[in-house]
């Protein structure tokens, strides 16, 4: 055994390979909904190149890091299957698609997506585009936190999250149905990358992390993935914050009652 794989064994170890801990604090995903919504995440297409992407299985990361954001219940994957299987559609490919789906499995948004690059080897690479497609269900005022989506327009560009890559939040769904999308690259030899990923291991230690333990969420794919999931589900959820406060700017103001 060499130097660097003891190095990277010691590692492993300190770090503790057993269950990933929830996020803390400012770390934790929060949606702009002051009511509960229910979403759903369809598999995502494969347009990497790449044979071993696995876009039911990067479902399922969506579905488990959505979950764990307040006000949102998210079904698990294998229940879209079977409704996809019941309605005899092998992939989204439509809004139509979309929308059958949605009514099928009684939620208020479907997240879509592709795997648009991934390279399991070190440093890992990947690339995601998702969307939430919702049909236009999620205009009524009276279910939006106003307060909430105030705090989370501000100061988002200090965060080591913020929307890099491409975002976009339309005030009015276009003619597709797609509320919300963000894409991105992520390669773990970027500085910006490794600065994230250290951020993103060091809120999940507990006692007794090792100050390097972060390192198993880059040598091992498996975790690396784990966190573009979270990453790019909390910068949806705040794309999405940002368009929920757009219409609220955009909307006239109500008249007041006789």
């Amino acid at each position: 055994m060499t130097s660097k794989q003891v190095m990277l064994t010691l590692v492993l170890f300190l770090a503790g390979c057993g269950a990933v801990r929830e996020p803390r604090g400012s770390d934790a995903l929060v949606t702009p909904y002051q009511e509960g919504r229910v979403w759903a995440v369809a598999p995502l297409r494969n347009e990497s190149g790449s044979l071993a992407a696995d876009g039911l299985l990067m479902a399922d990361r969506l579905q488990r890091q959505l979950e764990n954001a307040s006000n949102i219940d998210v079904v698990p994957v294998n229940r879209v299957l079977k409704a996809m299987e019941l309605l005899e559609m092998p992939a989204v490919e439509t809004p139509a698609d979309a929308a059958r789906l949605m009514q099928v499995l009684g939620v208020d948004g479907l997240i879509i997506g592709t795997i648009t690059a991934y390279d399991p080897y070190d440093p890992p690479k990947l690339g995601l585009a998702i969307e939430l497609f919702d049909g236009g269900r999620s205009h009524a005022l009276d279910e939006l936190d106003v307060t909430r989506l105030s705090r989370a327009a501000t100061g988002d560009e200090t965060h080591p999250y913020a929307i890099g890559g491409t975002a976009t939040s339309r005030v009015m769904p276009n003619q597709s149905g797609v509320a919300s999308g963000v894409s991105a690259f992520f390669d773990a030899a970027s500085a910006d990358v490794r600065h994230k990923l250290q951020e993103y291991g060091g809120n999940r230690g507990g006692p007794g992390w090792h100050p390097d333990g972060w390192h198993r969420y880059r040598i091992s794919m498996d975790l690396y993935s784990e966190f573009v999931t979270y990453v790019m589900s909390w910068r949806l959820l705040r794309a999405e914050a940002r368009r929920l406060d757009q219409f609220i700017t955009a909307s006239p103001p109500q008249a007041k009652a006789p």
